[in-house]
């Protein structure tokens, strides 16, 4: 079996999986409500505002704190887009799961310390540089 015919089946589990079957659930349900929607994309604008402001070093000033409280406590009203946000998360924790599984052991690109080194002396390699 192929390794593409692996990552077909892999999907294929993914979107059988109940964290996927939750989540495209919740979404359906906040994509029908107009008023769920639009709270979900400020709040994700807002986050993503304020990790690109923590990121560059600048400060988050206290109206803009006070701005994702208000949207934090209007989140925990709505029920729907509480689900959907844990649903997501739920999904990214398993994705982020199979990415370290997967790519574990895999060694790709020349490393730059004495990784290499070491390596090529256990192995009692008599090759010559190029």
């Amino acid at each position: 079996m192929s390794v593409y015919d692996i990552a077909r089946r892999l999907e294929r589990k993914i979107k059988d999986s109940d964290e996927y079957q939750e989540y495209t659930e919740l979404r359906k349900k906040v994509m029908g409500k107009k008023g769920s929607r639009e709270m979900l994309l400020d709040y994700q604008n807002l986050m993503m505002e304020l990790q690109t402001k923590q990121l560059s070093g600048q400060e988050i000033s206290e109206e803009e704190k006070e701005k994702l409280n208000n949207l934090n406590n209007f989140i925990e009203i709505n029920n729907n887009v509480k689900k959907y946000l844990e649903a997501e998360y739920k999904l990214s924790v398993m994705l982020n799961d199979l990415q370290k599984i997967i790519f574990s052991d895999i060694e790709i690109g020349i490393p730059q310390n004495n990784e290499a080194e070491d390596s090529s002396e256990k192995e009692g390699s008599s090759e010559k540089e190029d």
